[in-house]
């Protein structure tokens, strides 16, 4: 009875040791020791959706069409050559005075009126005149620059041929109705897009308007080019060949500025936005409206930029180099 006593006194007093030690080794028990409490990871910074001011470019945009124009030959003069009269000998009766020199280098090259102009008659018996220019002694034909000069056809004919492709009809349907070869039609077609192409530019011009809508549309046309297809593969391709419609239109008079055709590039962005600026009044700047495509940005800060040169920050160091703005109205 006393060894069990004994024993349970050992056992109460093992425990009470093993609750000192296990208290004592406890962490929270430590006297000026607080538990490490996680703390909650800081929020990612969010990216500003503020649009950030454009700081400009250290080139100038290249345009190709802006330097092919600068790099261009000819360029009329800014005083009219002088007027010609003739004292002596018979009024002349045929009227030249809508006829001007097409020789590049004669100095009365497009001037109109200036007297330099005489008839030559009827050379082959040809229904058409033919002109000489007294200044500089070259010959031209009474049909040059039209779609009807060096071709053996009617007017009627030629007219109603390019009426019927303006209509939608294949260039070999015009070909049987005509009873021509259909080569001869696409020549046609390419003479008469040249002269409207070029009468458009001549007439085009100093335009006032206050919109501009660029857009660029998928559409299925020739590639009727010169050197790039034979008449007889052109001619297959018709209407089978995908390329971009480029136009530039004011949306309020309806106005088309400008046609092209090629690929969505920057270089062809580049070319619509000169021939834009070819057309308008020089100076003038109306509102661009796009579809968003990003390459008429760098197109319309291109012809509508200019240099400028930015503050100092700093008292001492090299100048801040300029830098290629929009232009401000």
């Amino acid at each position: 009875m006393a060894s069990n006593l004994l024993f349970y006194q050992l056992l109460l007093v093992t425990l009470v040791c093993l609750c000192f030690v296990l208290h004592a080794l406890w962490p929270g028990a430590r006297p000026g020791v607080r538990p490490t409490l996680l703390q909650p990871s800081p929020p990612r910074p969010t990216r500003s959706r503020e649009p950030k001011p454009f700081a400009g470019l250290l080139h100038k945009p290249l345009c190709a069409a802006c330097e092919q124009a600068a790099e261009s030959g000819h360029k009329a003069p800014s005083t009219p050559p002088p007027l010609i009269t003739y004292a002596r000998g018979r009024k002349r009766t045929i009227d030249s005075q809508n006829q001007f020199c097409t020789d590049l280098d004669c100095s009365y090259y497009g001037w109109l009126g200036r007297g330099n102009i005489r008839s030559n008659g009827h050379p082959g018996g040809n229904p058409w005149r033919q002109f000489q220019c007294v200044s500089c002694l070259g010959y031209f034909h009474q049909l040059h620059g039209t779609p009807l000069h060096g071709k053996h056809v009617s007017i009627d004919k030629l007219v109603w041929a390019v009426g019927a492709l303006a209509e939608g009809l294949g260039i070999r349907a015009v070909a049987r109705v005509f009873g021509v070869d259909p080569n001869t039609v696409l020549a046609w077609l390419v003479d008469v897009a040249e002269h409207a192409t070029a009468f458009s530019r001549y007439f085009l011009r100093d335009v006032h308007v206050t919109q501009v809508q660029l857009d660029e549309l998928f559409a299925l046309l020739s590639a009727v080019k010169a050197g790039e297809v034979s008449d007889a593969e052109a001619i297959q391709r018709l209407s089978r060949s995908p390329h971009w419609v480029w136009a530039a239109i004011d949306p309020v008079t309806k106005l088309l500025l400008t046609i092209d055709v090629g690929d969505r590039t920057l270089a062809m962005a580049q070319r619509v936005v000169h021939q834009v600026m070819q057309v308008l009044a020089p100076g003038w700047a109306p509102l661009f409206l796009t579809d968003g495509l990003k390459e008429y940005m760098m197109a319309l800060l291109t012809h509508y930029g200019q240099w400028v040169h930015q503050p100092r920050r700093y008292a001492k160091g090299p100048a801040p180099t300029s830098r290629w703005m929009p232009c401000t109205i």
